[in-house]
């Protein structure tokens, strides 16, 4: 009897790739010589680490023989001689890397053989052995098994170990394919990760250069809301006194008459709730300024941006305005043109990015009576922001190499050249584009295109 868990090599024949057939090789076998009383042995492997295992599976013992007196030379095989045995097999042996299957097995056929070993080793080469060329079954066990090649009884040996060798090569060049994938893929999200990193860290330079003028902008309201609360605390001891008499009159301790004596002595008491009045309302439009520039920081330091929401651009305008306007109130006119326009699918933090980057850019163009006009509106399947201003201009030179990272004309402390580059991955990645028409001593417009409509696998991440 056949030992079936010794190990045995072989090989196979007809291409059947993804359900493309190649040309019929029909082979006649040739017996190898042999004696009646001859088995095949654990003698006949010769262990070796590089041998690649592959898996026989038929219920005809003579074949299982002479596949393996073919190919024990060359592999280490494993020989069942039902599914049932090959599956276990196939569990214990995890390194098999080629299934060579009868078709016509009793119990479990070869095709449901084939396609229950997927869940078990789903990269393992399959080849199918049938005797038959019905090809209705032919393609059943194709598709269900997920069949490299079917090999049709009889057949040449040679052919066979060629067959098998082209599997065998077919194994270890997607494992190979597999791998470089891999560490592409690897590759990939560490350039993505660099790049985020990159587009946070040009953010957070833009922040320190923006936090002189809006730490001043900040401190006038403070410095209001504390002079206010002074005024208040002052003023509390006249109007403790006043409601001190009016809780003596409630409990009876003093007659209203008294109370309005006491009144008609004071003359400051109109005054008196005209500067409570006052006090609160500069606290309180203090407070409002306060938390407006909070949450422009906030907006524009967000990190959090991972999803598409709808995002009001006039609102990410005024956005950058906010956080620019202590820095140039003084020698900046911004003159803003909004058109009617929808809101675009979009990431709004990087997207306020972008709009201080060009607009301070614009307000930079010059050294005074800078003049940057801002103009909204549709334009095809976009929305087009227009920044233009009345600066210097760029040459012809320079204006092919805006983009480039890490080229500037700025000082070294104003720019670090990663500004532009990154407003325009960050509007790439929004399917938009930035176009630049510029005259040197006339100044320079960018124009910003966001899509109105975004494909449904950005809007859904």
């Amino acid at each position: 009897m056949l030992d079936l868990n010794r190990r045995i090599p072989y090989t196979f024949i007809r291409y059947a790739y993804q359900g493309q057939h190649y040309s019929n090789l029909s082979m006649s076998l040739k017996r190898l010589p042999q004696t009646d009383n001859e088995s095949v042995t654990e003698e006949t492997v010769l262990p070796h680490s590089d041998k690649v295992e592959i898996l026989i599976v038929d219920d005809e013992e003579n074949v299982l023989k002479v596949l393996s007196r073919i190919l024990a030379d060359e592999y280490i095989v494993y020989a069942a001689s039902s599914g049932k045995d090959a599956l276990e097999i196939l569990e214990a042996n995890q390194n098999i890397s080629l299934i060579v299957s009868d078709q016509r097995m009793p119990v479990m056929s070869g095709t449901e053989f084939l396609n229950r070993s997927i869940s078990i080793k789903p990269d393992c080469i399959r080849i199918i052995l049938t005797g038959y060329t019905d090809v209705k079954d032919l393609i059943e066990s194709i598709n269900a098994g997920r069949v490299f090649q079917y090999i049709t009884k009889p057949f040449e040996p040679d052919d066979l170990r060629i067959s098998i060798k082209r599997g065998v090569d077919f194994y270890f060049k997607s494992k190979e394919l597999e791998k470089a994938h891999a560490e592409l893929k690897e590759t990939y999200q560490s350039l993505k990760d660099a790049q985020e990193h990159l587009i946070r860290s040009e953010k957070m330079s833009m922040l320190g250069q923006l936090m002189g003028s809006i730490a001043h902008e900040i401190r006038n309201p403070i410095n209001n809301i504390n002079n206010s609360t002074k005024l208040l605390t002052f003023e509390w001891n006249d109007v403790k006194e006043i409601l001190t008499e009016v809780q003596e009159v409630v409990s009876g301790k003093l007659s209203a008459e008294d109370l309005r004596k006491s009144f008609a002595k004071r003359s400051d008491v109109e005054e008196l709730m005209q500067e409570f009045e006052s006090a609160v309302t500069i606290i309180n439009h203090s407070c409002e300024l306060v938390t407006d520039i909070i949450e422009d920081l906030r907006g524009f330091s967000r990190l959090d941006d991972a999803e598409f929401v709808k995002t009001d651009l006039h609102a990410q305008i005024e956005r950058a305005l906010s956080l620019l306007h202590s820095k140039f109130k003084h020698n900046v006119e911004f003159v803003k043109q909004f058109g009617t326009i929808p809101n675009v699918m979009g990431l709004p933090g990087p997207i306020s990015q972008v709009m201080i980057n060009i607009i301070n850019n614009a307000a930079q163009s010059r050294s005074n009576d800078v003049k940057v006009q801002i103009n909204t509106y549709i334009e095809g399947d976009d929305v087009v922001v227009n920044i233009t201003d009345n600066g210097m201009g760029i040459s012809k030179e320079n204006l092919e190499k805006i983009f480039v990272t890490g080229f500037t004309t700025k000082d070294a402390h104003e720019g670090t050249g990663l500004g532009l580059p990154i407003t325009q991955e960050i509007i790439r990645k929004h399917n938009g584009k930035i176009t630049v028409e510029s005259e040197v001593g006339k100044g320079s417009s960018f124009k910003l295109f966001f899509p109105i409509m975004q494909p449904a696998i950005l809007t859904k991440k």
